[in-house]
């Protein structure tokens, strides 16, 4: 399931993939993280969770379901960690992580959603 998350992501305007420290796959949109792919061990391909930016709202309902927790160092952002247990279905996670695309791509400037949008098209 996450390796089609990963396809998914990597197919939004602007996203990069980026390693960071050391193991976890992350995607950004201007150097600035919407989904990260957390491992199970550091030299594994197998991913254990996947932790995205939601509105508070959701961070709110989400963290309330079995399999959804606040992800660790980031849950003062809104961002949740949903582990590979099918709390929530493909189209869900798919609904969400281009709704934290969505969140982080709003508070770049203009001149770089543009450059975004002038590039994918």
């Amino acid at each position: 399931m996450f390796k089609t998350l990963e396809q998914f992501c990597s197919k939004l305007p602007g996203a990069e993939f980026d390693l960071k420290w050391d193991s976890e796959r992350t995607y950004c949109i201007a150097d600035k993280m919407f989904v990260v792919f957390c491992p199970d061990t550091k030299s594994s391909d197998d991913i254990k969770h996947v932790c995205f930016k939601v509105s508070p709202a959701d961070f709110l309902a989400l963290t309330g379901r079995s399999g959804i927790a606040p992800a660790p160092y980031l849950a003062r952002y809104h961002w949740v960690s949903v582990g590979a247990d099918n709390a929530l279905t493909q189209k869900e996670l798919e609904t969400l992580i281009k709704g934290s695309y969505d969140m982080v791509f709003s508070k770049l400037t203009k001149k770089k959603q543009q450059a975004i949008l002038s590039t994918s098209s």
